[in-house]
């Protein structure tokens, strides 16, 4: 079976717009505009992964504008969980993210991925009692997972956070994750 076109569907659009807060402007809805994304208009169920990787360099550069392209968009995935809370979908993963704690959130990753794309896959391996490899692919934007997935950490109770990109292959990446 052929794999499908990778997709990102609307609730993550949904998320990054709210990620952008007051920071929406006018120039930013056109510079979004631009790359496929009506930020004032009806939002389509899904989206090509290009029009994503547009929208979310189009977030990087709005919300840390003097920031290489990873760290800004570390900046926007702090702010997407934040803004991904206040949408149905993700208000009710982000409370079995609290009830689940950070080890158990981890080791549904895939699924909590997988409710933003159709192709996004992970594999993980403990190293530690609170530490983890964890490596996703196909990754285009690394520096996004890092701001997820600490803001996800936090979500779910973990104390002093840490993720880093550790390696970084073609689409794969692998983020070292810890917390004490």
């Amino acid at each position: 079976m052929e794999n499908p076109e990778p997709l990102v569907f609307q609730q993550s659009f949904e998320g990054l717009i709210r990620a952008l807060g007051e920071r929406l402007d006018d120039r930013c809805v056109g510079r979004l505009k631009r790359v496929g994304v009506d930020a004032r208009g009806s939002l389509a169920p899904a989206y090509p992964l290009d029009v994503w990787v547009g929208a979310l360099r189009v977030a990087a550069d709005t919300l840390a504008p003097e920031a290489p392209l990873d760290e800004g968009a570390a900046v926007v995935g702090r702010r997407f969980v934040q803004g991904f809370s206040s949408t149905l979908i993700g208000n009710a993963l982000l409370a079995t993210v609290r009830l689940l704690g950070p080890e158990r959130m981890l080791m549904r990753m895939t699924r909590n991925l997988r409710t933003g794309t159709n192709y996004l896959e992970t594999r993980m391996e403990q190293l530690g009692p609170t530490r983890y490899a964890l490596t996703c692919r196909p990754v285009v934007v690394a520096g996004f997972y890092v701001g997820l997935f600490l803001a996800g950490l936090e979500a779910s109770g973990a104390r002093q956070p840490s993720v880093r990109i550790v390696r970084q292959e073609g689409e794969e990446a692998v983020y070292d994750i810890a917390w004490s």
